[in-house]
This record gives C-alpha cells, sequence and structure tokens, in this order.
C-alpha cells in the first residue's frame, strides 16, 4: 500500500453527515472528479466542534474554487485490481491557485 498527499483546487462538495466529499478539478488538462471520505477531525471541524479548530461552514465551500489537501491511498492486492481510496484532510484557502505538490511515503 502506498500513500500520498497531493494539493489540488477546484470546486468542493460535502456531505458532512455521512463524512462523504466530492472534488471537480482538472489533471493534466483533463476534467476529473475526485470522490472520498472527509478525515475525522476535518468533519469534527464540519460539525462545529471546538475542541478540532475554527469551524469551516460547508455551506459556503462549494460556491468558490478551494485548495484541498487530498491523500490517496493505492492498495495493491495480490490477485485483485489496484485501487484508489482519496480522503480529504484539508480545507487550505479559498482559491489561490498552486501547482500541484506530492510527498510520498510508501507503508
Amino acid at each position: 500500500m502506498e500513500e500520498h498527499g497531493t494539493e489540488y483546487t477546484g470546486t468542493l462538495f460535502v456531505l458532512p453527515a455521512s463524512r462523504a466529499f466530492e472534488l471537480s478539478t482538472t489533471l493534466h488538462g483533463v476534467p476529473v472528479t475526485l470522490t472520498g471520505t472527509i478525515a475525522q477531525h476535518l468533519a469534527a471541524q464540519f460539525a462545529g466542534n471546538d475542541a478540532a479548530g475554527d469551524h469551516i461552514d460547508v455551506r459556503q465551500l462549494s460556491l468558490q474554487p478551494r485548495r484541498v489537501e487530498i491523500l490517496t491511498r493505492d492498495h495493491h492486492e495480490r490477485h485483485h485490481a489496484a485501487r484508489k481510496v482519496h480522503f480529504l484532510m484539508r480545507v487550505l484557502d479559498s482559491g489561490v491557485e498552486a501547482k500541484p505538490r506530492e510527498a510520498a511515503t510508501s507503508a
């Protein structure tokens, strides 16, 4: 299993009750939609938990492009097709475009 964190800029849609997200962005000039699970600490911020840090209003997220960090895990199992699982880790800011940055680690 490999995992790496990448920053993306795109339109973010969040379903906090089910801890699901959808990010519409572009990779290498091609539009893509990434879907996955919201990290537990970020879900607590969406819920307004004071111990988790600043509250993030989910109703405002999809109004403009956001810069986010997504952790991607590549699962390679014997006799099974490889699959990718995405986790929304952080909402970084409200739209300053940056080039994707990767930090790869192996587990």
